[in-house]
């Protein structure tokens, strides 16, 4: 047997003897509750092994105090004092919990400030009751010392008190000891001298009794392991909840009248309540106002910044009207760019702390000419007085605030945002102005991002354009609508050209849309649409779908193997398993790998993500090889070539018009140079002339495409145009060979 039970067996026994010793004339009711408690404490704390064990040998320690003086007390010849005397017994040991309540009832660090009006409105009532008790017991007769005791009865009464209804996550084996410690301590307030010997005896023990069976009810609970750590000391509750608290505290001012008047109180109750029950009210209504005014001003501020929200901006902004009336009112609305990617890569609270450190700068870019507000999100309002000697615009003015890279996590990131300015003359409604700034800032998006525009009539035409693109762009990918109603994507495929020999070694996949109202569509004239509305993804795995089936029918139609490329938009790139995705497609087409080409262009910056270059490794690992698409028009391309597993450049036909304008041919000489130094594959887009080809072969480039060659086709003329040109492509395509979509 183990020790802790040989323990609980030892425990038994002598309270089985301790009870057989007991008189015949002591009453077994109240000693068999303090003994049943000492026994379900010591079994509690046998079963949930808590933490702190010195914490729980305390409480033991209470719970055996409490049988030791009921037998006592009992089998006394004057059982009023030891019923005193064994009171006091029990609130000494208590006493030994508080250093474990103050650890488990410890603030945190932050937002521990404790508001004045609930303890001021907490201390006006104990201060009432305490009067009242100091008063009867003057009257009794009771010495100095004694009233000294019930003093700080009432006072640590009180305070525990106040801990049980100010916590929230409160464990309840904490609330149970705190209760028991409190009952224990405010004992000697209740009973009072008026009482009968036998009947103040019998209160006593009832209480003694009570506080133990308190005790031994929180040893079975399993959170009285926690007990004396913080986790069972829960949080403080909001100042609105804790002023709740002291609700009960107006009830003490007519309770002492109404006994004062019916004459069971002295007569100091009606001299000393009736005065203070106007103090008290005036408290409450003073601490109720105060509260109201800062709940009113809580409602008109952003928790997170402590920015005016929305609702507080009208007020602001009349304010700013008013001091700068002569000034000219700007509402720019600001949007931070891709800020969804930063809480999903570097984690919400980094978010936050962004938008914190985005509105101390437009705080202090604004001064006292403006007002910022969060209104939500990553979105901010800045209504701003300006003057024509001014040397920047609103918009430039908190662009350059934001120019500075911030602190993400650790690591300095580049932050953007697209501003949409919109005037605010006097008498123009706020929300007139908010909507159309909303207009130009989302044409500040659509323009590229990282700028601002003022509104004009003209945006707002083509910002609703683009959202009723956006709208059958949905409708297409995610609901199936009808070509008739929203008009079909369209894949058309461009000829690859091998240079060395002259020979079609693959297509490249290009989308139309084909509209029922507005004809055939260009990619710039909807990609960027189905990018804004979180359909490039989809769009991308759509087009890859129609080329993949394309070429197995070229396949089945007895072609050689030729190769396919397909664009991958921003979307595509930011979701996760590119290579999952494209090789299931390519599997249930019978495609190998190796002669799909996933192309990634530089028109749009991709951010420094290792997510997106483990992905793109991901994709090279599958067996698909990774293009560059439009090399040397962007300012990214060296940093591409680092950063992914590109396995051919395609420059840009900017670069390939050198050629032919007898230009800067030593540049194209040094990236020849470059791609062969990294083993990459070169390919020249936009070839239009024959003069172009030997220069090109001259420079190592492998692979050409252009409309020297052929012009993007429909899927069904590519067998056609590749059986008349595979005698060999000395001479030009003839454009009215080619069905161009």
């Amino acid at each position: 047997m183990s020790r802790g039970r040989w323990g609980l067996v030892a425990a038994v026994a002598g309270i089985v003897a301790l009870c057989c010793a007991l008189p015949a004339a002591v009453p077994p009711v109240l000693v068999a509750v303090h003994a049943a408690a000492l026994l379900a404490g010591a079994a509690g704390v046998r079963r949930h092994r808590p933490a702190g064990a010195r914490t729980w040998a305390a409480v033991l320690l209470v719970l055996g105090a409490g049988l030791v003086t009921a037998v006592v007390r009992e089998a006394a010849d004057d059982q009023l004092a030891a019923a005193r005397q064994g009171l006091g017994v029990l609130q000494v040991a208590a006493l030994a919990l508080a250093p474990a309540l103050v650890r488990s009832l410890r603030l945190p660090r932050r937002g521990s400030r404790v508001t004045w009006p609930d303890l001021a409105l907490t201390a006006c009532g104990a201060g009432l009751v305490l009067v009242q008790l100091l008063a009867m017991q003057h009257a009794a007769g009771a010495p100095a010392a004694a009233l000294a005791v019930t003093s700080a009865a009432t006072l640590v009464t009180v305070v525990l008190l106040r801990l049980l209804s100010t916590r929230d996550g409160l464990s309840p084996a904490t609330a149970l000891v705190l209760l028991a410690i409190a009952l224990l301590v405010g004992a000697s307030d209740v009973v009072t001298t008026e009482a009968g010997v036998r009947g103040q005896t019998v209160v006593l023990g009832v209480v003694a009794a009570a506080a133990c069976a308190l005790l031994a009810l929180a040893a079975q609970q399993p959170g009285l392991r926690h007990l004396g750590t913080p986790f069972a000391g829960g949080t403080l509750r909001r100042d609105g909840q804790r002023l709740l608290t002291t609700v009960p505290v107006f009830c003490v001012v007519p309770l002492l009248w109404g006994l004062g008047a019916l004459g069971l109180l002295p007569q100091v109750a009606l001299e000393v309540v009736t005065p203070s029950g106007y103090v008290l009210a005036c408290a409450g209504v003073f601490f109720a106002a105060r509260s109201l005014t800062r709940a009113e001003r809580a409602a008109e501020r952003d928790p997170l910044t402590d920015l005016v929200n929305r609702r507080g901006l009208h007020r602001a902004t009349t304010e700013l009207r008013q001091r700068l009336h002569e000034a000219d009112v700007h509402l720019c609305l600001i949007d931070l760019d891709d800020f969804k990617q930063i809480n999903d890569t570097r984690g919400h609270a980094v978010g936050d702390a962004l938008l914190v450190d985005v509105a101390d700068r437009l705080r202090a870019a604004v001064g006292t000419d403006g007002v910022v507000s969060r209104t939500g999100g990553d979105e901010f309002i800045v209504v701003l007085g300006t003057s024509p000697l001014d040397e920047e615009g609103p918009g430039d003015r908190l662009l350059t605030a934001l120019d500075a890279p911030f602190d993400t996590g650790g690591v300095p990131s580049p932050v953007t945002a697209s501003v949409g300015i919109a005037p605010l003359p006097a008498g123009v409604p706020l929300s007139t102005a908010l909507v159309d700034a909303d207009v130009a800032m989302y044409a500040a998006k659509q323009a590229g991002k990282g700028r601002s525009l003022v509104y004009r009539p003209q945006l707002r035409e083509q910002v609703l354009g683009g959202l009723a693109r956006q709208g059958e762009l949905r409708q297409m990918l995610l609901q199936g609508a009808p070509p008739e109603e929203v008009g079909e994507l369209v894949v058309v495929h461009q000829p690859i050209v091998g240079l060395q020999p002259l020979r079609v070694v693959g297509t490249e996949a290009l989308v139309r849309w084909r509209h029922p109202r507005e004809g055939l569509l260009m990619p710039d004239e909807f990609l960027h649409h189905a990018e804004a509305a979180g359909l490039g993804a989809r769009l991308d795995e759509h087009v890859a779908q129609l080329a993949l089936a394309h070429l197995a029918g070229w396949d089945a139609a007895g072609l050689p193997p030729l190769d396919l490329s397909v664009n991958l938009g921003v979307g595509s790139l930011h979701r996760r398993g590119i290579g999952r995705w494209v090789a299931a497609l390519a599997d249930r087409h019978g495609i190998a790998h190796e002669r799909v080409h996933l192309e990634i262009t530089e028109h749009e910056e991709l951010p420094d993500d290792p997510l997106i270059a483990e992905s793109l490794r991901e994709v090279v690992a599958a067996g698909f090889h990774l293009d560059l698409d439009d090399f040397g028009i962007g300012y990214t391309s060296l940093s591409y070539l680092r950063r992914f597993p590109v396995s051919t450049v395609k420059l840009d036909r900017s670069l390939t018009m050198l050629i032919s304008d007898g230009g800067d041919v030593p540049l194209l000489q040094g990236i020849a140079a470059l791609c062969r130094a990294l083993d990459m594959r070169m390919l020249a887009e936009g070839v239009e002339q024959e003069d172009q080809i030997e220069v090109l072969r001259t420079l190592g480039v492998d692979l050409a495409q252009g409309h020297h060659f052929g012009v993007p086709m429909g899927a069904g003329d590519v067998p056609g145009f590749v059986r008349r040109t595979a005698a060999g492509l000395g001479t030009p395509a003839r454009r009215g060979d080619d069905v161009l979509i």
